[in-house]
């Protein structure tokens, strides 16, 4: 059996989520990017992808973690495009804060006294905060790029106050199919 998955992430409000697929779908139609990590909602990743074995022990921690958060402020300077593991990468580059950057730290800290292994690419201080519209290989990644490139702009003022948090798994390694939005929680009415 594959290993189990899962990751940590702030869900978009209705506007947002709205802006970024308005994109996707325009990616989809113009340039046949296929669906792909836009099968997930619209989301900024606190953790990304870490091997568990317990569901039942990963669920409680993630209510008490979402129950213990205040809604937090979340804002997007400009859109991105990078490469990373064969996938090019179009998204939005969130504004870093200090409460943002302590959060996923506190998730790694926790993560690790109650999980034999959590670590996931990315986890630490070089962790750069993100909400990706879509990912793709080969000609996928090659339009992602003349998208970016052929927009202009890049720079965006966006902003929303997160009140939700997700919990996604993974089957083994992921790809299409092969992931889901398991868990919703609210975050902590202020």
């Amino acid at each position: 059996m594959p290993d189990m998955k899962a990751a940590v992430a702030i869900l978009a409000d209705d506007r947002v989520h709205n802006f970024v697929r308005r994109r996707m779908l325009e990616l989809n139609r113009n340039h046949g990017v296929r669906f792909y990590a836009s099968l997930l909602p619209a989301h900024v990743s606190l953790k990304q992808p870490f091997v568990f074995d317990d569901m039942r022990k990963l669920e409680t921690y993630f209510d008490e973690l979402a129950s213990g958060i205040e809604p937090i402020e979340i804002a997007f300077d400009g859109f991105y495009h990078t490469f990373w593991n064969g996938f090019g990468i179009l998204g939005l580059n969130v504004v870093e804060t200090a409460r943002l950057r302590a959060l996923h730290n506190r998730i790694n800290a926790e993560l690790v006294e109650r999980f034999e292994n959590s670590a996931a690419p990315h986890d630490g201080d070089g962790y750069h905060f993100h909400l990706t519209i879509e990912a793709g290989k080969g000609g996928a990644a090659d339009a992602l790029k003349r998208y970016y490139e052929h927009m202009g702009d890049h720079a965006l003022d966006l902003r929303f106050t997160a009140r939700k948090m997700a919990l996604f798994f993974y089957d083994g390694e992921p790809q299409a199919g092969s992931f889901m939005t398991y868990r919703i929680a609210d975050l902590a009415c202020g």
